[in-house]
């Protein structure tokens, strides 16, 4: 408890930021709309988790995932605001290192922390789902390598050195868990895409086109979640030959597997 009382104005700052952070999140999450499953208070701080992760539009996860660090911004200049009011003020001068090391943290390019849904959203709508995973992990990997490596250069003391392993760790294990999730999260999206067309009558969609010979695997790592997918299929002089609807493309993939032409089930469907 004397530990404890020793950083109480540290627990009480940290708790403070994060639930401003966290509350941004949330704020931003219902403007758009975006259903909530659950919002947590601890004693560090808030976590928020969201009903369909990763099935939402990327537009609005890059803005929820910004509205955090923004507050951090807000905060770090209501904080020099009142530097100039009270100027050695150990109390604000403490919250304002507080709070950039905690923006610093959080717009790293690793998921899950917010720098790393910004950029795979941003990768999503440049590649596609299954683009935006693989790059955002290449680059979480190699930005955790190098802080490790950067952050063993530069710290001498053991302590210090066993909470930067641990930090690394966490957030390794935390990457393969949203990588891990990602098919299940896809899967659930179709499932929960066609109650919602019923339910709205209308749905934006997502056109792609593909050559007879394209394979199922290669056209599934450009589907996107959020969005109605149709693929329309041309031979090599440009000439159109059928579509094939979302629900017919993923059935295709059950029947045929993954390395079938698309061709084969424009085939199949004309024969229905």
């Amino acid at each position: 408890m004397i530990y404890f009382n020793g950083y109480i104005y540290e627990f009480t700052i940290l708790f403070f930021i994060l639930l401003i952070h966290e509350t941004g999140h949330f704020v931003t999450a219902l403007i758009n709309k975006v259903k909530i499953r659950e919002f947590n208070i601890f004693p560090l701080g808030a976590i928020i988790k969201f009903e369909y992760p990763l099935g939402i539009d990327p537009v609005k996860e890059i803005m929820i995932s910004l509205a955090g660090p923004m507050c951090n911004v807000v905060l770090l200049f209501f904080s020099y605001l009142l530097v100039v009011v009270f100027p050695d003020s150990e109390l604000i001068n403490l919250f304002i290192e507080i709070n950039i090391l905690l923006f610093a943290i959080n717009i790293l390019p690793i998921l899950p922390l917010d720098g790393g849904r910004v950029v795979r959203g941003i990768l999503y709508m440049q590649g596609g789902f299954k683009f935006s995973i693989k790059y955002t992990s290449i680059i979480g990997k190699f930005t955790l390598t190098l802080l490790f490596c950067i952050g063993l250069f530069f710290t001498k003391d053991i302590f210090e050195v066993i909470v930067l392993v641990l930090l690394v760790f966490y957030l390794l294990k935390a990457a393969k868990v949203e990588r891990e999730m990602a098919a299940f999260i896809l899967t659930q999206s179709i499932t929960r895409k066609k109650t919602n067309l019923e339910n709205n009558r209308m749905m934006k969609a997502h056109f792609l086109i593909a050559l007879e010979n394209a394979k199922l695997k290669s056209i599934l790592d450009i589907i996107l979640p959020h969005r109605y997918n149709i693929i329309f299929i041309i031979d090599r002089e440009g000439n159109f030959l059928g579509r094939i609807t979302e629900e017919n493309f993923f059935n295709g993939i059950i029947e045929y597997g993954c390395n079938e032409n698309i061709e084969t089930l424009l085939i199949n469907n004309k024969k229905c």
